[in-house]
C-alpha cells in the first residue's frame, strides 16, 4: 500500500508542509505547524503548540479553532460540545475543574452546565459511529427560523485565538 496521508475520490494523496489539496467540498492547506480544512462554510485550522509548564506527559498540543460563515450555524444547527457555541448567542458557562498546584486531579465537570444533558449522552459506541442522543449527522438541514436563537455570523467562532493570528 502506497505511503499516504488520505485519499479522495478512491486515489491515494499524501501531504506535507506546503501542500494543499482540493477535493469535492474539502481544501487542506498545510504549514509548518499549522493546517486549514474548509468544507463548505465552516473552517477549522490545527496549530501545533507546546505544553506550557507541564508536570508530565506530552510536551506539544494541538490548539483548534472553528469558524462559520454565512448561515453554516442556522442550516445545520450544529450541536454536540463544540458545536453548541454557534448554535445561541447566550454565553455558555459550565461546571468548571480546580486543579491542584502539585498532585493527581479527576476531571469531574466535564462540560456539564454549558452542554445540552451530560458528556456520557456524547458517547458514541465505536470509532466511526455517528449516533448519540443530540446527533445531527443523519438529519436533514433544516431552514432557518425567525424564532431560532442564533450567534451572528460575525460572531459564531470558537477559538483559543482568532484565526487570522495563524500563520495559515
Amino acid at each position: 500500500m502506497p505511503s499516504r496521508t488520505g485519499t479522495c475520490a478512491g486515489h491515494y494523496f499524501k501531504l506535507g508542509t506546503g501542500g494543499s489539496k482540493s477535493c469535492e467540498e474539502l481544501s487542506i492547506r498545510v504549514d509548518f505547524r499549522s493546517a486549514r480544512f474548509i468544507a463548505r462554510n465552516w473552517t477549522i485550522a490545527v496549530r501545533g503548540n507546546h505544553v506550557w509548564d507541564r508536570l508530565s506527559g506530552p510536551a506539544h498540543r494541538l490548539d483548534l479553532s472553528f469558524s462559520a460563515r454565512g448561515d453554516a450555524p442556522a442550516r445545520g444547527l450544529p450541536h454536540g460540545i463544540i458545536g453548541q457555541s454557534f448554535a445561541s448567542d447566550r454565553s455558555r458557562h459550565g461546571k468548571v475543574d480546580l486543579y491542584p498546584a502539585e498532585g493527581t486531579f479527576e476531571t469531574k465537570a466535564m462540560a456539564e452546565g454549558a452542554i445540552e444533558g451530560s458528556a456520557a449522552q456524547y458517547e458514541v459506541a465505536s470509532r466511526y459511529q455517528t449516533s448519540f442522543e443530540f446527533s445531527r449527522f443523519d438529519a436533514p438541514e433544516v431552514q432557518p427560523q425567525l424564532d431560532l436563537v442564533l450567534a451572528p455570523a460575525d460572531a459564531a467562532a470558537a477559538s483559543d485565538q482568532n484565526l487570522q493570528d495563524l500563520d495559515l
